[in-house]
Order: structure tokens, then C-alpha cells, then sequence
């Protein structure tokens, strides 16, 4: 039996945290619109779109993809989905913990060769990541909307900035036919990769709020990170560059 997907997993995991949690929303903790008292966290699921710097040097993976193979660096925009869980520290700070995942896949063929009978020769390459992050984040405005003494009511819109940090895990396939730059044969073949990086990141967004319990929040976020590439990819000096914008739309609940 196949088993299930990581982005598939996410997105249960993500549904399992915000459903019930904005079934709760009906838990009376204060009147029509506000509490009695600030929320302590959130928890929401985003999706987004990744815009890959793809750099890293000319010995890297992507100098390579875009000279060798009709690839460019559009092809590796991705698909992304993120989990998050924000907790208030102190003032107008929060601590914000995500699980992340990013897929791309595009097909390609050598620029300047063809197999034995002139046709192409062609391969499609595939690049997901997995992120573990921890951000500070700094609200720029108040939480709330100042109506009295005792109630708490969400301001309706609050922008942030913030900085973090945390570990990313790429995999990199490439199915197909290629050629052996020693005796120019070509050869089928699957060529893999997988490993680990810390990384940096900095964000700006800003959160829209729906309701009492339930807000929407649009998101970006840019993120350094290269890693070493192994396996099938040994050769390759500058890694694989991992760096790049991310931008998201997200749905979350106070709790």
C-alpha cells in the first residue's frame, strides 16, 4: 500500500490542529466579537508559492541544471504549505514554531545533445524541502482594539516583521537519460540526493482578523540556506543553493 505523502501528512496534521480548535471558537470566553482576556497562541496552516534564488556558484547544482539542460531558474518555483504555532512571550513579541514543506518539478533535456537517432534526450528533476523553523516575531501595532478596561477585542489588522532561524532537508531526483562525459554514452538512469542545512530567515506579513476566533494572515518570508550535495551528486563544490522569497496566504485560530 502507498504510503501517504509528506504534504498530504501535513495537511492532515495542519486540519487535525485548526478544526477543532475552531470548533472551540463556540467555547464562551467572552461576549460576541471579544474575551475576557488576550489570547496566549495561535496555530494555522498557510500555502504559498517559493521563488528559488538558485545560485550558489558555477560548481553548483542549479549552474549546472540551467547551462547543461533546458532548464531555468523559474522551473523550480514550488509549491509550498507551512504549519505554524505562535506563542505571546512578552509586550508585543511572539515566538513562532513551523513545519514546512516546498515541492518543484519540471522536465528538461540536454542543450547540445541528442541521442544516436537525433532525438532528445530528456530527463525531469524534482526538488521538495522539509523546514523545521523557530522565528521572533515583533508586532508593530497594538493586539487590540482598546473598547474598555476588562474586554479584549483583535485589531483588525496587524502587521509584523521577524527573524529566525532552524534546519531544512532537501531531496533531489532526476529520472532519465543522460550522458556519461567520459565516453559520451548515454545512459538511463535515477540520481539522488538528500541532506540537511541550517538556515536563516526573516519575514514581514500581515494578520487580517475574521472574527473573535479566526483570522487570515498573508506572509513574506526570505530564507538563506545551501547545502552539501551527496550520493549521485558528488562533484558538485557549491552545493545546492536553497535560498529564496517565499510568499503565503494562511488561515488561523486564537486559542
Amino acid at each position: 500500500m502507498r504510503q501517504p505523502s509528506w504534504e498530504s501528512r501535513l495537511g492532515l496534521v495542519a486540519a487535525t490542529l485548526v478544526i477543532p480548535a475552531a470548533l472551540s471558537a463556540q467555547v464562551p470566553s467572552g461576549g460576541p466579537g471579544f474575551f475576557f482576556g488576550m489570547p496566549r497562541a495561535t496555530i494555522g496552516v498557510r500555502a504559498g508559492l517559493g521563488l528559488p534564488r538558485a545560485n550558489a556558484g558555477p560548481d553548483g547544482f542549479f549552474a549546472f541544471a540551467t547551462r547543461e539542460l533546458t532548464l531555468s531558474k523559474s522551473d523550480f518555483n514550488a509549491f509550498a504549505i507551512r504549519a505554524d504555532l505562535d506563542a505571546v512571550l512578552v509586550g508585543p513579541m511572539d515566538v513562532v514554531f513551523g513545519v514546512g514543506y516546498s515541492f518543484a518539478s519540471a522536465a528538461s533535456e540536454f542543450r547540445d545533445w541528442v541521442d544516436q537517432n537525433d532525438r532528445p534526450i530528456t530527463q525531469r528533476t524534482r526538488l521538495s524541502t522539509k523546514t523545521y523553523t523557530a522565528a521572533i516575531r515583533w508586532n508593530i501595532t497594538s493586539r487590540r482594539r482598546r473598547i474598555g478596561q476588562f474586554v479584549w477585542m483583535p485589531a483588525r489588522v496587524l502587521p509584523y516583521v521577524g527573524v529566525g532561524a532552524g534546519a531544512i532537508r532537501y531531496s533531489l531526483w532526476q529520472d532519465g537519460s543522460f550522458v556519461d562525459v567520459g565516453d559520451l554514452s548515454i545512459f538511463s538512469d535515477r540520481l539522488t540526493s538528500r541532506g540537511w542545512s541550517v538556515m536563516a530567515l526573516v519575514m514581514a506579513g500581515a494578520d487580517y482578523s475574521l472574527g473573535k476566533r479566526l483570522f487570515a494572515s498573508a506572509e513574506a518570508r526570505y530564507q538563506w540556506a545551501n547545502a552539501k550535495l551527496q550520493q549521485d551528486f558528488v562533484g558538485f563544490d557549491d552545493g545546492i543553493d536553497l535560498s529564496g522569497l517565499q510568499g503565503s496566504l494562511g488561515l488561523h485560530v486564537r486559542i
